[in-house]
């Protein structure tokens, strides 16, 4: 047959529609002469994968399904990058931008959709993009590496993937919507709500019920107005209002057009011998743009084109996937329900899963699976097929994988062989297991190739990899391990480190090419990596392609001018935001390893570093800021802090990688803060004794008394505390760096290599004391004399650290005032001054107040801020005369004075909303703990007067244990399923002389956790006696009485939670 005598037909569109049709088309066998129009310049591409194109998930060349010797071997004539231009519906040809002609017997327009763009001036601008086609998504790429700041105009399902993709480039994105809810399309507003606390946590900030009013700028977007009048700053703004059918060409020639082409179920349009699907077309009052339908709509026109005419479409029934890292979210039907019909609603806002099932005359109508849709193809089988569900009702809620039911199906278990496991491309679970067991078939990859399975929108990508694993796997041959193989949340990329060799890594060097990272990312870095990056600081956070960078500030002490770099570098960096930790260290969040090198040469410019402040190395040097100033201290050990620590970090590169694990070290000053010691490695307190005969001879220091250290050594908090011991009654100063040395010594020689025992308390609990102290001596006896030692320049004792320049102290003493009996406000040894603690809620400052803390301290005081282990503030040198100015000066930064805020002494760890290993929201359950307000006066007063200590996990990074209230998240197996909540620790202290407090409830939940403290607080109100404080009723009435109480208040325990309730093991060697 001669090409003069086949059907010609021309299809206008090379994206899915078209290249649908053109398939279809072959599948038939009939003689054709198929001309293929598209725009684009490239071969076919899968559009929907653009959003992980700028996720940085794929590569742009996995996304081309059909190379160029596609169209040429199945003898399609393929004019690609050329645009018709005009229709002759009469003498039946196509007019392209060349000129050209071509006839046809069929037209197929599969033109798609185009953009919507509201009338926004200025969205000319450069710095606007749309995101459509593969060329702009490339260059949203190559804008984001160079922007910190976007706007997206639209919370839709494209608007979304936009925002997550362009946050992985570190770049600070809101999100503007002008509907009450994101996705309204497809969400509730329960629904709509969860999703977006959950992208709230992954950095977006969303905007709801606003939109743009003005792109800002000159040539270029340099923000956006939008209709609430706020202008957000921008350096690229992405309009994602939605998509509508390209009607140009369908005008043009007279079709009936609605929304979209109007088509009859044979989709021929108003006009003989033209044809549409896909995108652009509208029928029976319905527009779609999904591949599903399109699909569907390709084989019936195929067989009506040659000449069957058997097939007719009647609709497609659709469900939406989000295709956002972190989120997972499906739904489908009719979601709202609504009058005459009944829905099942499971809800999990701590783990922001909620499920809902919508059903009408007993038939599954409608679903939205958010946090977890494993089950959508399985739901959304039944919602196609309207079976009635009859006895499957009562558990379908249990069957979607709320993570409960013992024995449940839930996923590909869940499927019958005639469901369909891609509705893409109508691949069902029997066709897969098929193909797998016949052709031998062992990745997604060949299952794709073979069926076309997750070549769609990818959404089913994860089933089939579990088909995979089913077609696979070999039969137990014991008892199920489950709840052992889960005892430690399950992590991604940099959570690999688990299962790392990190005694390989050491040996192999912990070098890191920041040039490379500064070029391609993390897209450089392989899993090893991710512990080598430790050692300078950066540690993984929860959300991908972000990282925590930790600086050290030795001994908590910073100048007014590095606190102006460290808000500098917040600004930049971490979204406006420094975190203060209980190690008196900076944390940043939001960092990209792109930037490293320009933060590393930012801080060694302010004389800060992030060296060792992570992973198996000597951690940021604690030391007690009162040391020099209170009635109580002895002298300013604030120094020694930095000396050693400048001795040991430029040691680092030789150092970290014999230690098996970190160290950490604690300078006391005074008697308040001496109890630290015991919760540390290495401990030092500033003591006092009377000279001897044998003491050297000083000539300058006249007094009886010597002063000194004592040594304490093995103390450590985490999931197995201990406390440790004193070493050392006396050790002059001077020796403090050769104790150092000897105790590094003997952990990096001796110290178990076991990642689970490799802390220094396991060495001495191994050893026993007597054994330690005894190699103690011998070592330190060959530190006290090496050479190198007698040249590091000492700290003076006599010094009580800087002090403000000398005529400012004389204005002070000759205008004495006295000094106001306020909370937070000290009296210093130094007549004339004071001291001030500032309140720092949870260890969160804005860049803003970080700047206006360095400037109060350079005006009125020393020019020294202090960083406190419980997360405050610290000035010292403060004229009695200017206290009133300097307060004010905090309060019109909104921050205050300790004490002046009517709440506990509260610490929270970061927790699950950055840190991987978190297993709860300790910062949401403390923020919940700031807004509480006990009712009644009694409990109020309590409550005020508390410590409260909150960690995300067993690693007590908030030290729990030392708290009148600690809080530690850990893991509830109960079966296969994992719950997460708190254990409670009651009669901790550290102030005062050191005690760790007992365990006495497990599984508090966090909705629990305020109402468990508001029963802790009734229970000490009721039983205590006069004067007694709540830790001392705690004490008096001993912890299994407080518990049996608590009990009472808020109810027993569920007793297979109590019995599965288990710690996970020893994560805190982990960090």
């Amino acid at each position: 047959m001669t090409n003069q005598s086949k059907m010609r037909v021309v299809v206008i569109g090379n994206g899915m529609a078209g290249i649908a049709v053109v398939e279809a088309l072959l599948k038939t066998g009939a003689p054709l002469s198929i001309t293929l129009f598209g725009d684009e310049p490239q071969t076919h591409y899968n559009r929907i994968l653009l959003s992980d194109l700028l996720a940085g998930k794929t590569e742009a060349e996995r996304i081309f399904t059909r190379p160029r010797t596609w169209y040429a071997e199945r003898g399609i004539d393929a004019k690609l990058g050329l645009a018709i231009t005009g229709i002759d519906p009469v003498s039946k040809y196509v007019t392209n931008a060349d000129g050209g002609a071509a006839p046809y017997d069929a037209l197929v327009l599969a033109v798609g959709g185009v953009p919507f763009i509201p009338p926004i001036p200025g969205s000319e601008k450069k710095g606007v993009f749309l995101f459509r086609t593969l060329e702009e998504t490339e260059r949203i790429v190559a804008a984001a590496r160079s922007s910190r700041r976007a706007v997206v105009v639209g919370g839709g399902l494209l608007g979304l993937e936009a925002a997550r993709g362009l946050i992985n480039y570190g770049v600070s994105v809101t999100v503007a919507h002008l509907a009450d809810r994101l996705m309204e399309q497809q969400l509730d507003p329960p629904g709509a709500s969860l999703l977006k606390r959950e992208l709230e946590r992954m950095g977006i900030r969303i905007l709801l019920k606003t939109t743009a009013e003005a792109i800002l700028g000159e040539e270029r977007v340099t923000g956006v107005r939008l209709t609430t009048g706020e202008e957000l700053p921008a350096g690229m703004a992405l309009i994602c209002t939605g998509i509508r059918p390209n009607l140009t060409l369908a005008q043009q020639i007279g079709l009936r057009t609605n929304r979209g082409i109007l088509v009859d179920d044979r989709m021929a349009t108003s006009l003989p011998g033209i044809f549409a699907v896909g995108d652009v077309i509208e029928h029976r009052d319905k527009t779609y743009g999904l591949i599903a339908p399109l699909k569907e709509q390709a084989e019936v026109l195929a067989d009506v084109l040659v000449g069957k005419n058997q097939r007719r479409y009647p609709g497609t029934l659709c469900a939406t996937t989000l295709k956002v890292a972190g989120i997972h979210l499906t739904s489908a039907g009719d979601f709202l329900g609504g009058r005459g019909a009944e829905e099942l609603v499971f809800i999990d806002t701590e783990k922001a899963i909620y499920k809902k099932c919508v059903i009408r005359q007993n038939r599954l109508s409608g679903m939205i699976l958010l946090g977890d849709n494993k089950d959508g193809p399985r739901l959304f089988n039944l919602i196609q097929k309207g079976e009635e569900i009859g006895e499957i009702k009562s558990s379908l809620l249990g069957n979607v994988s709320v993570e409960g039911g013992a024995g449940a199906a839930s996923g590909a278990a869940a499927l019958r062989e005639a469901d369909l496991v891609c509705n893409c491309n109508s691949v069902t679970k029997g066709m897969i297991l098929a193909a797998i067991r016949e052709k031998g078939l062992k990745t997604r990859d060949e299952v794709a190739a073979f069926t076309q399975a997750t070549t769609g929108c990818g959404s089913c990508s994860q089933l089939v990899e579990d088909l995979l694993g089913e077609a696979t796997k070999t039969p137990a041959k014991g008892p199920a391990t489950a709840i052992v193989a889960e005892r430690s949340p399950t992590k991604t990329g940099p959570g690999a480190l688990k299962t790392l060799d990190l005694e390989k890594i050491k040996q192999e060097g912990l070098g890191i090419d920041f040039d490379r990272l500064r070029e391609e990312g993390t897209r450089a870095l392989v899993p090893e990596d991710y512990y080598r990056l430790k050692t300078y600081g950066i540690c993984s956070q929860k959300h991908p392609g972000y990282f925590m960078l930790r600086i050290r500030i030795p001994g908590g002490a910073v100048t007014h001018t590095q606190l102006m770099g460290l808000a500098d570098l917040a600004e930049v960096h971490g979204r406006g935001w420094g975190h203060l930790t209980v190690r008196q260290s900076m944390e940043l969040h939001w960092i990209r390893v792109e930037d490293s090198l320009e933060i590393f040469e930012r801080l060694e410019a302010i004389g800060l570093s992030t060296r060792s402040a992570c992973g198996h190395t000597l951690r940021n040097i604690m030391a007690c800021p009162h040391g020099g100033v209170a009635s109580e201290g002895l002298f300013d050990v604030q120094p020694w802090a930095q000396r050693i620590t400048d001795y040991f970090v430029k040691r680092s590169d030789l150092i970290n990688p014999t230690m098996p694990n970190r160290l950490n070290v604690y300078f006391a000053g005074c008697r308040a803060c001496a109890s630290d010691a015991a919760i540390n490695d290495i401990g030092f307190v500033a003591v006092e004794r009377e000279r001897t005969l044998s003491d050297p001879s000083d000539l300058s220091d006249t007094s009886d008394k010597k002063l000194g250290f004592e040594l304490w050594v093995g103390g450590s908090l985490g999931a197995h505390p201990m406390l440790g011991f004193k070493l050392k009654e006396f050790l002059s100063p001077p020796d403090a760096l050769a104790a150092c040395q000897a105790i590094f010594a003997i952990h990096t020689k001796f110290g178990n290599r076991n990642k689970a025992k490799s802390r220094l308390k396991y060495l001495i609990e191994q050893w026993g004391r007597e054994k330690f102290v005894e190699m103690f001596e011998k070592v330190f006896l060959e530190k006290q004399n090496l050479p190198e030692n007698r040249e590091i320049p000492l700290p003076s004792l006599a010094d009580p650290g800087p002090r403000p320049p000398l005529w400012k102290r004389i204005g002070n003493r000759l205008n004495p005032v006295s000094i106001p009996n306020t909370p937070g406000i000290l009296p210093q040894r130094q007549p004339g001054y004071v001291r001030l603690t500032v309140a720092v809620p949870l260890g969160e400052l804005r860049a803003e107040q970080l700047r206006a803390v360095g400037r109060i301290a350079r005006r009125h005081g020393n020019g020294i801020v202090h960083f406190t282990k419980d997360q405050n503030l610290a000035l010292h040198w403060i004229p009695v005369r200017k206290t009133g100015r300097a307060v004010q000066a905090l309060k019109a930064a909104g921050l205050s004075l300790k004490g002046k805020e009517s709440g506990p002494a509260l610490l929270a760890c970061p927790g699950t909303e950055f840190c991987t290993l978190a297993v709860t929201n300790s910062q949401g359950a403390a923020r919940d703990l700031l807004r509480f307000r006990p009712e009644a006066p009694e409990k109020a007063a309590l409550f005020q007067s508390i410590s409260i200590h909150l960690s995300g996990c067993p690693n007590s990074c908030a030290k729990h244990q030392v708290a009148d209230i600690g809080l530690a998240g850990t893991m509830t197996p109960v079966g296969e399923l994992r719950r997460f909540s708190y254990q409670l620790f009651l009669g901790g202290q550290v102030e005062g002389g050191i005690r760790l407090g007992a365990m006495v409830r497990k599984g508090i939940t966090e909705e629990m956790v305020v109402p468990t403290v508001d029963a802790l607080l009734g229970i000490v109100a009721t039983d205590r006696l006069p004067g007694e404080s709540f830790q001392e009723t705690v004490l008096r009435l001993g912890a299994d009485q407080v518990a049996s109480l608590l009990e009472k208040e808020i109810g027993p325990l569920a007793p297979e939670l109590s019995d599965a309730i288990t710690m996970i093991p020893d994560l805190i060697e982990a960090r």
